[in-house]
C-alpha cells in the first residue's frame, strides 16, 4: 500500500514511516501543500496523511484541490478537538481524522479500514493481500510500492486463488479456467505460469514462497 504523508514535521514524518513500513505501508513524505500538489499528478497513492497546520496554507485549504485532482482517501492529522474544524474537513472532502498524539497502531488501523472500504466500493476488480495488490482488469499487481505488469493467465491466476472459497484450486480447475482445455499429463503449462509468477512477485517479506504446491490437490496463494 503506497501513502502520501503531507506534514512539515520532519521529525514525525521521519518515525511516522520507519513504523509504517513495517506493516508494508509504504510513504511518500512532502512537507508543504504546492510539492504535495505536483506529487499527486504524477504519482499514484492509496491513501493521503494530511496535516491541517501546514505552511502555504491550511490542510483544509487542500481539500478541494485534491478533489479536483483525485478520489483517493483522506485522513486528516490535527492537534485541534474542536468539532467546528472537525467537521469543515469532513465537509471538504475527508474521509476521516485522526487526533495528534495518537497511537501509530490506531492509525494503522485507520488506514487499513478506509482502504478496504475504498477498494470495495471500486469497479476495477482490485483484490488485496498483505502487501500485494492485484489490479485484474488492468493486468497489473502491486507488490509493496512496486508495480508488475503480468500476462492475462498470470493476472486470472492470482485473481482466482485470491477469491478461492477453499483457499486453493485443483489444477484441473485452473487448466478450465485459464487455459480454456482440459489438463493432460504431459503439459506443463500451468507450472511454468506460476513459476513465472514466483519469480516476478518474489518471496513474501515474512510467508516466504507466495504459491504454493498442494500435493494431490493443486495450488494456493500463502495466506
Amino acid at each position: 500500500m503506497r501513502v502520501l504523508l503531507v506534514d512539515d514535521d520532519k521529525k514525525f514524518t521521519s518515525g511516522l514511516t520507519i513504523f509504517l513500513n513495517k506493516f508494508s505501508i509504504f510513504v511518500t513524505i512532502e512537507d508543504c501543500i504546492s510539492s504535495a500538489e505536483k506529487q499527486l499528478k504524477k504519482s499514484n497513492f492509496d491513501v493521503i496523511l494530511l496535516d491541517v497546520m501546514m505552511p502555504g496554507g491550511s490542510g483544509f485549504d487542500f481539500l478541494p484541490t485534491i478533489r479536483r485532482i483525485c478520489d483517493i482517501p483522506v485522513i486528516m492529522l490535527t492537534a485541534l478537538d474542536e468539532e467546528d474544524e472537525l467537521v469543515t474537513g469532513l465537509d471538504l472532502g475527508a474521509d476521516d481524522y485522526i487526533t495528534k498524539p495518537f497511537s501509530p497502531n490506531e492509525l494503522v488501523a485507520r488506514i487499513r479500514a478506509i482502504h478496504r472500504r475504498y477498494s470495495n466500493g471500486k469497479t476495477n476488480n482490485q483484490s488485496i493481500l498483505d502487501d500485494l495488490e492485484l489490479f485484474h482488469s488492468q493486468c497489473m499487481v502491486r507488490v509493496g510500492s512496486i508495480n508488475i505488469n503480468l500476462t492475462e493467465a498470470e493476472s486470472l491466476i492470482i485473481h482466482l486463488l485470491l477469491n478461492a472459497k477453499d483457499n486453493y484450486l485443483t489444477r484441473e480447475f485452473l487448466y478450465h479456467q485459464v487455459l480454456n482445455r482440459e489438463m493432460m499429463p504431459e503439459d506443463r503449462s500451468l507450472d511454468v505460469h506460476i513459476s513465472n509468477l514466483r519469480r516476478k512477485l518474489g518471496p513474501h517479506p515474512i510467508k516466504g514462497n507466495r504459491f504454493k504446491s498442494i500435493r494431490g490437490k493443486g495450488y494456493a496463494l500463502t495466506k
